[in-house]
């Protein structure tokens, strides 16, 4: 009797143990599903489709980088200005308002406009200099080829007009006149370069181009000053 309970015991032992040790396992099958749970999260998370979000943030790439890989896949060329041109059309453009600051400093009724037109023929004679300096280091020659061609036609035509207009003018309505294009010159020019500025991927000319501009600036502001004073 003793032996038959106690046999009996034992298979009830075993069988409990039996039932612990699979329940250990089922707890450790869901312990080690929950901890894969995450990375295959992280994972699905780097994805290239998930990189590609228009939610996901990613860093901009550098003007330079962009404007490389515009230059390389654009067939026959980029379709930006390059350096050389862009040098041609400021030395053009140095040259013409040089020319025309010479007339007015000779033309002008008032001394302050004079004055103004000297400052503008020194300055504008400063900035050619960096330009051709530029284009002697970079290998551009600002007065052959078709670059040239086309940007010395378009400013000397320009030039042509102003001359005319100018001419045609005496006293203060020269003064006026002279102010007023010089304002609105500048005002295109400005932009012009700082379009080229963003465009270009040459880091010497957008450094000249810094330079540039705030004389330029300086030299709106001063003929818009002038301006008020003339149509006081």
């Amino acid at each position: 009797m003793h032996t038959l309970q106690n046999r009996s015991g034992t298979k009830e032992f075993v069988v409990a143990k039996l039932m612990m040790a699979v329940l250990a396992l089922v707890l450790a099958g869901c312990g080690t599903s929950n901890d894969k749970a995450p990375a295959s999260a992280s994972a699905a998370a780097s994805t290239p489709l998930e990189a590609a979000s228009p939610n996901t943030q990613t860093a901009p790439a550098s003007k330079h980088a962009t404007s490389t890989a515009h230059d390389s896949s654009s067939p026959g060329g980029s379709a930006m200005p390059n350096t050389g041109l862009i040098l041609t059309q400021m030395h053009q453009t140095n040259l013409m308002e040089i020319e025309l600051s010479k007339m007015a400093e000779q033309k002008a009724a008032s001394s302050e406009v004079r004055a103004y037109a000297s400052q503008l023929v020194q300055d504008h004679t400063n900035v050619d200099r960096m330009v051709v300096a530029m284009a002697q280091d970079s290998g551009t020659n600002l007065k052959n080829g078709a670059e040239a061609h086309q940007a010395g036609r378009h400013e000397t035509a320009r030039e042509k007009e102003l001359e005319r207009k100018l001419k045609s003018v005496q006293g203060a309505d020269f003064d006026r006149l002279f102010l007023k294009e010089t304002s609105a010159d500048h005002d295109k020019l400005i932009a012009k370069l700082q379009q080229d500025k963003q465009n270009t991927s040459d880091e010497e000319l957008e450094t000249l181009i810094e330079k540039v501009i705030p004389v330029l600036e300086q030299h709106r502001e001063l003929a818009q000053i002038l301006m008020k004073k003339e149509q006081a």
